[in-house]
Order: C-alpha cells, then structure tokens, then sequence
C-alpha cells in the first residue's frame, strides 16, 4: 500500500492503527469533517512524503511527526479545532497551515534549512509574525490574517522571491524587505 485515500469520508471519525503500512507514501484525508485525531502510529510511516489533512474540522490532534524522515509535503488548511501546531520533521520543503485558529508557530521552524514554501494565510489568531524562517524559504503567504505586525526577520530571506500580505486588514507596517523581491 504506497497511497491511502480516505477523502470525503465524513463520517469517518478516527484511523486505525498504521504501524503496518511500512510502505505508504501518501495519505490524504481531506474533508474527513469528523476525524478527530491522527493515530500515534502515523510516527512509524517512514516512506509518507505527503499528508493532506485540509478541511478535517473536528482535528484537533496530530501527533509528532518529528520521525518521518521521507515526509516533505503538509497541508492542513480548513483544520478549524487544531490550536496547537505538530512537531514535523525539518526536511519539509512545502507546508500549508492555512484557516486554522493557531495563534503562534515554534521557534524551531527557523532550523528547517529545506522549507521553500510557507503558507499560513488565514490564519485569524495569529497577531504577529516573529518566527525566524530559514533563508532557504522562496514562498511566503499570509494573506487574510489577523496578523498585526512582521517583524525584521524578514529582511533575511534572501531567497524570497514571492511575498503574499493581501487582505491583511489590521497590519500596520511592512519592515524592510529582503533584496531578492
């Protein structure tokens, strides 16, 4: 089994245990309106690159993700329950929180030397955006935010070649940019 469809099961309310499927590479889950927890054993999947979560709305737990060494790919958009933000791997290249009620992301995201893009667009809790990003990020997308203020850290981004601020209706100011926009 390298791929694991459960789209659109809106009744499906939790998965079973993975720790079998040694060989899956994709799991998509989007639109499972009643999941309301991924499985511990998620941590076994070493060969899942790609995990869709978008629009689950009852999810409020994903377990650490910090041993899927494969994993590049996290979507977890429209997951309106989930508050805190899962420990993933650092060689994720493509994450989008996006529509979610998280107010703040670790401080360990500035450690993720592969991320290219980072999508947190509407995220309505989120008041300001001091996380340091590694210089690696091309993508960065915050549009219809609550956010307040960016600070400096952003000049950083050397690589940033896409800059997303639209419908940002309290931000204030905009720092210096980096030289690569």
């Amino acid at each position: 089994l390298k791929t694991m469809k459960l789209s659109r099961s809106s009744r499906l309310k939790e998965l079973p245990n993975l720790s079998n499927a040694k060989n899956l590479e994709r799991l998509d889950l989007h639109e499972c309106v009643a999941l309301l927890e991924l499985p511990s054993s998620i941590s076994n999947l070493h060969k899942l690159y790609f995990l869709e979560t978008n629009h689950c709305r009852s999810l409020q737990v994903i377990p650490t993700l910090t041993n899927l060494v494969s994993l590049e790919d996290i979507k977890m958009m429209g997951c309106l329950r989930l508050k805190s933000f899962p420990d993933i791997p650092a060689n994720i290249i493509r994450l989008s929180v996006m529509e979610t009620t998280i107010a703040e992301f670790p401080a360990s995201l500035r450690h993720f030397s592969h991320i290219e893009s980072f999508d947190i667009s509407g995220s309505v809790n989120l008041k300001t955006f001091s996380t340091l990003l590694p210089t690696s990020v091309t993508e960065l997308h915050i549009d219809n935010s609550g956010i307040e203020s960016i600070t400096d850290c952003i000049k950083d981004l050397h690589n940033l070649r896409v800059l997303a601020l639209s419908n940002c209706k309290k931000l204030t100011s905009v720092p210096k940019l980096p030289g690569s926009l």
